[in-house]
Order: structure tokens, then C-alpha cells, then sequence
């Protein structure tokens, strides 16, 4: 974290939680090997599902498939959650720059 420029703190706070949490580890020898439980977990990729979020909520995760019926839908929908409050007359509006 130094090497990417960090403050002394953040490098400080990090390392104690870390260690707190039995994750910090020295690579000099000077501690055994981690042992691992040896269940192997496995993901079949062809089951993940692109998708995007944000800007306006990043927390909101939208597939991909369904991006453009979900940007619609936010088009009309009242200022808010998702909303943007644009009537069905200027829907079709557009703009060259």
C-alpha cells in the first residue's frame, strides 16, 4: 500500500484490521503455512449474467438483457428512485452535437 501512495495511517489501519480479522500474513517464514479446508468450489461460468449500475444508483445491479426495458421504464417514472420524469412527448426527442 506504501508503493501505491497511501498515508502511513490508511497502511496502519488496514494492517491492524487485517490482523484482527487472522488475515495479515508475513511471506518472510517466519509463520507456518496456511491450512486449507480442501473443498473445492466450483463456478460453471456460462451462468453469470453481464451487468451494469449506476450512475445514479451503483448499488442497483441491472443484467444486461434487460438494460434497455429498465431504461425506459426509469424515463417516465417519477423523480426518485430511478426516475427521471420525462413526458411521453419528449421521449422521442433528439439532439446533435
Amino acid at each position: 500500500m506504501r508503493y501505491t501512495g497511501r498515508t502511513e495511517h490508511k497502511v496502519k489501519l488496514v494492517e491492524a484490521y487485517l490482523k484482527d480479522q487472522g488475515l495479515f500474513r508475513m511471506y518472510d517464514g517466519s509463520q507456518p503455512d496456511p491450512t486449507y479446508s480442501g473443498e473445492i468450489m466450483e463456478l460453471d461460468l456460462s451462468s453469470v449474467k453481464p451487468c451494469l449500475a449506476g450512475p445514479k444508483r451503483p448499488h442497483d445491479r441491472v443484467e444486461l438483457s434487460e438494460m434497455k426495458k429498465d431504461f425506459q421504464s426509469c424515463l417516465q417514472a417519477p423523480i426518485g428512485f430511478k426516475g427521471f420524469n420525462i413526458p411521453e412527448t419528449n421521449l422521442k426527442a433528439s439532439s446533435k452535437f
